[in-house]
């Protein structure tokens, strides 16, 4: 049905589902607005590597509108971020709108904002 190119694999995808609390259709969403973010570094079709390894920058991170006004918008990009600076790849970008979906349970959120407000190791 046409020369579109997959953004993920089968199996990329399978895997995305399992462990986020999206369907496929909104994963591949998430992944065009994490694109959107930085077009000239986010390729169009992402290989397993690089949807650990390619980095938007946490300034661009920062301004999402959700996150703009935000005066934890630091912190909730560092707690996502598996480098610590804030600097998302598409799988801590998944997983920070996973987090904050609907859909996500109210005990990962818990442990998210205790990450959020630095809190985590305090008990």
């Amino acid at each position: 049905m046409g020369n579109k190119i997959p953004t993920f694999t089968e199996h990329q995808l399978d895997d995305y589902q399992d462990c986020t609390f999206f369907t496929r259709k909104e994963i591949l969403r998430v992944h065009k607005r994490f694109r959107e973010l930085r077009p000239d570094l986010v390729p169009r079709q992402m290989n397993e590597g690089q949807a650990a390894n390619v980095k938007v920058p946490r300034e661009c991170i920062e301004k999402l509108p959700e996150l703009r006004e935000n005066p934890f918008r630091t912190r909730i990009c560092e707690a996502f971020s598996r480098d610590g600076q804030g600097n998302l790849s598409f799988e801590d970008f998944l997983d920070f709108l996973s987090v904050f979906s609907e859909q996500a349970p109210r005990d990962i959120k818990v442990f998210y904002a205790f990450k959020i407000y630095g809190m985590e190791n305090s008990c």
